[in-house]
């Protein structure tokens, strides 16, 4: 509707079921589109479109890493800012994140606020 406000699309990419559905709800309940993925494979085979203000990506992914799609479309040119996930507490893992320009890094268990305070930064910078 003219006037009205472009609604931020917010991917995730993330294998648990259950999480990636919990993200997803939350992200919705706090007004932002959403693309859900089980695997990086899946992000790049169908990159949702438009392209994704914001991308969540757990590290801990079936073939291609969290940390390795981040790259990857680092290497392409895309830099769509990163909120990089992980239960994994292996300082090595948050510093490649960091490195790789990530957003902001989470360990899991998630928190809803901090997580919801960093997309929205992000995401109002951007409109």
């Amino acid at each position: 509707m003219p006037g009205e406000t472009p609604r931020a699309l917010v991917a995730v990419v993330e294998d648990d079921p259950s999480s990636r559905l919990a993200i997803g709800r939350l992200l919705r309940a706090e007004g932002f589109d959403t693309a859900l993925f089980d695997s990086a494979e899946a992000f790049i085979a169908s990159p949702p479109v438009p392209p994704p203000a914001c991308l969540i990506l757990d590290v801990q992914l079936p073939g291609m890493s969290g940390i390795e799609l981040q790259e990857h479309l680092r290497s392409e040119g895309r830099d769509v800012p990163v909120i990089i996930t992980t239960g994994n507490r292996e300082a090595h893992i948050s510093e490649r994140a960091r490195l790789n320009g990530c957003a902001k890094f989470f360990w899991k268990p998630l928190d809803a606020a901090p997580l919801l305070a960093a997309i929205a930064s992000i995401v109002g910078s951007q409109f």
